[in-house]
């Protein structure tokens, strides 16, 4: 069978232009014609040289699509390099990275906890000061140092009034003297044991000293607690003292500026992470009878934990707040980005859930070789119901109830770093292994 193929035709110019070529109109409507049914014929037949052009521009396309979106993602990589979210000078210069190793093998930089309200760091406290015998800086000294003095001054009295007794009985009835004289001679004689010498008055606020507890812990005598604590400690030079052995306190930023300094007398960063909701439902139950708390407030006692997180008294977001120094008014994007980048480049990360885990890390990251005290850390501190003060049981809440959601979303970034935390912690771990200190 045979297969036709239909072809173009030519168009043919008319008769009379055929009979009179040389005719120039006639010519020229010729090669018109003719170089039209040439074009048209080349547009229908395939020519591998049209098609690979098209292919190679294509591809070329292709290429410089792909170049164009490399060139941007490199461009948007340098950008968020440049973008960087500087850490506080003082927390940047005063405190070691936490994976800088090599610094403690020439100094002995000071470890500093953090410490977040109600989130272990009562039982830290006690830890380090019972178990491992290290001389802590806290509140806890000055109280101790007060209490002393107070106890040292009623003994004076009492040894200046039976003093005074029998030596008016040893004098006798001769040497009687006028009420008048007697009212002035014992009031010298009060003046005489409570006048201090002039180099030892007001000694608790001149002088750094270690205090002891009845018990054996042993602590400086500052307060670091607070902001006027910490400036006093700074006056008297605690930096280059070298009493205090570890740290402990909720104020960081102000602690690695006034307590250490950034040549020998760093400090090294660790901190007890609890989710945040938990955290503050502990923290409102305890407040509610913790009178002796300088943050108690009465009217937490005849409050619900409904009542207290609808409230502007219920906290927002203490963390990421403290980190960045802003404890009022609204925070940015740029602030949770910071407190993020403080704790991966400066924080130990514990976590209250996992709190024999941590009390391991601290043991090996720290290097105290001590398996007795490791012992005793464990024994009394690592799981509920230990030695730990401050712990008291409360009511849970639902976290699909509406007081958990309410309290959730005024700590919306304390979640996000709680999260971030998290991720750290599991990322120390497995770098503690790789270097063979866990």
């Amino acid at each position: 069978m045979k297969t036709t193929t239909t072809q173009q035709r030519l168009p043919l110019p008319s008769s009379t232009c055929m009979k009179t070529m040389s005719s120039p109109a006639c010519l020229s409507i010729v090669l018109l014609l003719t170089a039209a049914a040439m074009y048209a014929v080349t547009l229908q037949l395939p020519s591998s040289r049209s098609g690979s052009i098209i292919v190679e521009r294509e591809q070329e396309d292709i290429i410089d699509v792909s170049s164009v979106r490399r060139r941007r993602l490199l461009n948007m990589g340098i950008e968020l390099e440049r973008k960087t979210y500087k850490v506080p000078y003082y927390i940047q210069n005063h405190l070691v990275n936490w994976d800088n190793l090599e610094r403690s093998v020439e100094t002995k930089d000071t470890p500093i906890f953090w410490h977040v309200l109600k989130s272990g760091g009562s039982s830290i406290k006690l830890m380090y000061t019972t178990c491992y015998h290290l001389v802590g800086a806290c509140e806890t000294g000055v109280l101790i140092d007060r209490q002393q003095q107070e106890a040292l001054a009623r003994q004076q009295q009492h040894q200046a009034e039976e003093s005074g007794g029998e030596r008016r009985r040893l004098e006798g009835e001769e040497n009687q003297v006028s009420p008048l004289e007697w009212i002035q001679k014992t009031i010298v004689e009060q003046w005489q044991v409570w006048e201090e010498p002039e180099e030892t008055k007001n000694y608790q606020h001149s002088e750094l000293h270690v205090v002891e507890a009845e018990d054996g812990r042993k602590y400086v005598n500052v307060d670091v607690t607070t902001m006027e604590g910490i400036a006093r400690a700074s006056r008297l030079n605690f930096a280059s003292s070298g009493l205090a052995d570890i740290i402990f306190t909720p104020l960081l930023r102000e602690s690695a500026e006034l307590l250490l300094d950034g040549d020998n007398h760093k400090g090294r960063m660790f901190a007890v992470f609890r989710p945040p909701v938990d955290r503050i439902v502990s923290l409102f139950y305890y407040l509610q009878q913790a009178t002796w708390e300088p943050t108690y407030n009465p009217q937490y006692a005849s409050m619900t934990i409904d009542k207290y997180a609808h409230s502007p008294l219920c906290e927002s977001n203490w963390m990421v707040r403290s980190l960045v120094n802003k404890m009022e008014g609204p925070l940015e994007p740029t602030d949770i980005a910071i407190a993020k980048e403080i704790i991966r480049q400066k924080c130990v990360v514990g976590l209250v859930d996992e709190m024999n885990e941590t009390i391991h890390r601290f043991h090996a990251f720290f290097g105290f070789e001590n398996d007795d005290a490791l012992t005793c850390a464990l024994q009394n501190f690592a799981v509920a119901g230990g030695s730990q003060t401050n712990s008291h049981k409360h009511p849970k809440l639902d976290p699909n109830g509406d007081t958990w959601q309410v309290i959730a979303g005024k700590n919306r970034l304390d979640m996000i770093l709680f999260e971030y935390a998290l991720e750290l912690w599991q990322e120390q771990g497995e770098w503690m292994k790789n270097e063979n200190i866990l």
